[in-house]
């Protein structure tokens, strides 16, 4: 079966209390459980700040493309109109229908008053069975206390519609399958109790310092009762826990503070503060520590002298287990499924009487023998109980209700998503809310056509400095438009002001074939995928807030890493550029589904790297790859256009041994180095011309005035600074040997570039360098002036020999090819 688990029940407010709790560890059991079946989560996108912890939370379990997201109108819990709140009933249905699902489960059926999560069953017409957890019918049982207005009631009494119409029903507690047989006539033959569990991390905290360090830092002073609710509201009891802690003798309440830890709102402390004041507790005796995460409650479980949970009524409490589990001696009540729970009779009162509860917590206190036997109880109790089993028990109630589908049946298409929006009711509903519903039609069902893959070329639509990067970018985007992805559309994008945009305009100029000229903001859709071709670290702030959103939202992120240089050798580059550099690589570690590098030794440099900082992606860890770039100008969209004196600089090339340096001058390439060696060999007498293409770069002040102001220049030095690609072409075509001096490259484009022209080549010894050129190269190692000469005049014996490497054979790529490596890895 395809068992898709509508997870808004950990999204919404409800993460923070049980209902949260059980949806999240429920799911997680039941995708440790599936054996053959599939599982798959959907999650609401207008709950966002949920997404990254349940998509770290499922990593190794559900797949990520098994985590689809759906979208629903933006204003769905600010007064929406009725029409709105059908509207995102249908998407989510239609959303869930399309995924063609045999059983949808829905983890918390009653979400969504006031609030963005959206939950229904039935609203349209489906193949699929449906189920949902039924946690309880509290508010149907107190209307008076839980449904105070007619607009609360109308929605509750919805949900029960809803609930009704399910197929199968999950109970998570004897007393909650009881409640809807007796109150709602549902046949016990579909209400199957599954119970639940803890998580393995409600265990005894042992750590003592670590316990005394807590206690300080929540105000708290041991010995301690402890209440921890899981939410807050009329049925945990608090007036009566209050009082009955008033009733404790004046020494039980000095040695024995009441804590009580639960997320409160301002209104919500106030009220039981103006309870403490109303019982003359002191306020050294009530402490309100607020919300706690999992560490520090387990912590408080573990210290506590006694765990007490007075709730009136729940569907299971989930708290009074995991105090059990980290052996807490508790008491509690003994109404609903609180008993089924604590499993032993002496430790339940009556949670309506103040004089029960504060006998049971004076017995708790004074009697040790009591409170032994509490802990000693609740250790063979907590082992009836277990996430795995509830799980199973859940998949077995959804199996033994499967009806197998017919495999062509389809559940939802666009135009039947239309029909039913327009047949939705007779109120017209405005321009804005047609607006933000089509905003979400858009999402939703982009992943049904064809997937989009966003090319970030921000730097190059601003201005191409026709660097090696930016070659780089210009010829993978032609060929991206010329032959784009199976089940891609291809859009070139940049950044601008906070937003992306399609860089229409720029890409109908490079690209005629492409039909729009007009920028417009992007629409993104989950299953698209967006790789970064340009090196946008100048923009790392503002686009990770962007990255991070996209990615939760189902959005393959990809990023292009050139090299590591900027991070080994800072020295390299102008003051702050390492430090802006490392902080791009730290930001696309976090964000980054996929960290695609040029050449197998920056892979391996930058896992290396990763593997160093864990912290960076927990749970969540960037897959790293690598692919070749191509070399042939042609289809590089090459600059054109030649100086006057080019046929006479070609052609004294041609007649003397010429060696061809290709890269911007910068202090890691070696011109210095090459300069100081080539003029080792005209003091030696070596007829040979040294010949360096590339524009100056920075921190070289000192070698571009020897550059300009050496005696051999024009001579035998020659520097051509910004030359087109077709003039470069012609002097590769002139030359003898290329050197690559370079003391860190991430790949080595000159290399090939010089290879296609069957040109032999002296480079140093790096990991990269033999990646490329193999045995196709002679090779020098050493930064010395000398290091280099030597190898110039070793290597113009062998060739004159004709036994110098020769660079013929040597492998290499078009773009074409290249992109197509690309390609594969981001599929």
């Amino acid at each position: 079966m395809r068992i898709v688990i509508d997870l808004q029940g950990a999204q919404s407010d409800s993460r923070f209390r049980g209902i949260g709790r059980y949806s999240l560890s429920l799911a997680q059991a039941m995708a440790r459980n599936a054996g053959e079946h599939e599982i798959w989560l959907v999650l609401n996108g207008q709950l966002a700040d949920s997404l990254s912890d349940i998509r770290t939370a499922f990593a190794g379990l559900v797949e990520p493309q098994r985590i689809r997201v759906f979208s629903v109108p933006d204003a769905v819990s600010a007064n929406p109109s009725p029409w709105t709140v059908q509207a995102a009933e249908v998407l989510r249905e239609s959303f869930i229908a399309a995924l063609n699902p045999d059983v949808v489960l829905v983890s918390s059926l009653f979400e969504g008053y006031q609030s963005n999560a959206v939950t229904s069953i039935g609203v349209i017409a489906t193949r699929y069975q449906t189920a949902t957890v039924l946690y309880d019918l509290i508010p149907l049982l107190n209307k008076e206390v839980y449904l105070g207005t007619p607009e609360l009631e109308a929605y509750y009494q919805r949900k029960i519609d809803w609930l009704k119409n399910a197929d199968t029903l999950l109970a998570i507690s004897d007393s909650s399958r009881q409640e809807a047989i007796t109150c709602l006539g549902i046949d016990p033959q579909r209400i199957d109790n599954i119970s639940a569990a803890i998580g393995e991390q409600f265990k005894p905290d042992d750590d003592l310092p670590g316990q005394a360090e807590r206690l300080q830092r929540l105000g708290i002073k041991a010995p301690f009762i402890l209440y921890a609710p899981g939410g807050f509201d009329p049925r945990k009891n608090f007036a009566r826990l209050l009082e009955a802690y008033s009733r404790l003798s004046q020494n039980l309440k000095s040695r024995y503070p009441l804590v009580i830890a639960s997320k409160l709102h301002a209104p919500q402390r106030a009220e039981l503060q103006a309870l403490a004041e109303k019982f003359a507790i002191r306020p050294n005796e009530l402490v309100l520590t607020g919300y706690v995460n999992d560490q520090d409650l387990i912590g408080l479980y573990s210290q506590a002298t006694v765990f007490v949970f007075p709730s009136v009524h729940e569907g299971f409490g989930l708290p009074v287990l995991e105090a059990m589990a980290c052996g807490a001696a508790v008491i509690g009540s003994n109404s609903s499924s609180v008993p089924e729970v604590i499993g032993c009779d002496e430790a339940l009162f009556d949670p309506l009487s103040v004089e029960s509860i504060a006998a049971k917590l004076t017995q708790s206190l004074e009697d040790e023998a009591f409170r032994q036997r509490l802990i000693d109880s609740a250790r063979q109790q907590c082992m009836k109980f277990s996430w795995d089993a509830s799980a199973r028990k859940a998949i077995a109630a959804l199996e033994l209700r499967h009806q197998p589908r017919p495999a062509e049946a389809q559940d939802t298409a666009p135009d039947e998503l239309l029909q039913r929006l327009v047949a939705l009711t007779d109120t017209v509903p405005s321009d804005a809310e047609l607006f933000r519903v089509a905003k979400s039609i858009a999402f939703n069902v982009a992943g049904a056509g064809q997937r989009q893959l966003l090319l970030d070329v921000s730097s190059i639509v601003q201005k191409d400095a026709k660097s090696g990067i930016q070659r780089v970018v210009r010829s993978l985007l032609h060929e991206f438009l010329s032959a784009p992805p199976e089940g891609l559309n291809v859009r070139p994008v940049y950044y601008a002001e906070g937003r992306y945009y399609y860089a229409n305009a720029f890409t109908s100029r490079i690209h005629p074939p492409f039909p729009d000229t007009e920028d417009a903001l992007i629409d993104f859709a989950q299953d698209d995928i967006y790789l970064s071709l340009d090196l946008n670290m100048h923009l790392a702030n503002q686009l990770y807030p962007l990255h991070h959103q996209m990615r939760l939202m189902g959005v393959q992120i990809s990023y292009i890493v050139y090299d590591l240089l900027l991070h080994h050798r800072p020295d390299w580059w102008p003051e702050t550029t390492g430090d802006m550099f490392n902080d791009w690589l730290h930001k696309i570690a976090l964000a980054g589904s996929n960290l695609i590098c040029i050449s197998a030794a920056v892979a391996t440099e930058l896992q290396a790297w990763l593997d160093t900082h864990p912290e960076l992606y927990a749970g969540n860890q960037p897959r790293v790859s690598s692919f070749h770039l191509g070399a042939d100008i042609d289809n590089s969209l090459p600059s054109t256009g030649l100086p006057d004196d080019a046929p006479q600089l070609l052609d004294l090339l041609r007649h003397q041994p010429s060696f061809l340096m290709v890269s911007t001058i910068e202090p890691r390439k070696g011109h210095a180095q090459a300069l100081s060696a080539f003029e080792t060999l005209w003091a030696q007498g070596q007829q040979v011309n040294l010949v360096i293409i590339g524009k100056r770069g920075w921190l070289v002040d000192a070698l571009v005035a020897r550059l300009e102001s050496h005696p051999e220049k024009g001579k035998r030095l020659f520097w051509l600074e910004g030359i087109s690609d077709e003039y470069l072409e012609k002097v590769y075509s002139a030359a003898t040997c290329l050197i690559a001096a370079s003391e860190g490259e991430g790949f080595g484009l000159p290399l090939i570039e010089a290879a296609q022209h069957h040109m032999p080549m002296i480079i140093r010894d790096l990991p990269v360098f033999r990646e490329i050129a193999g045995e196709h190269a002679f090779y020098f190692s050493g930064l010395n002036p000398a290091d280099l000469s030597t190898a110039v005049i070793a290597w113009l014996e062998l060739y004159q020999a004709g036994n110098h490497p020769a660079s013929s054979a040597m492998p290499w790529l078009t773009w074409e090819q290249s992109a197509e490596q690309l390609k594969a890895q981001l599929a």
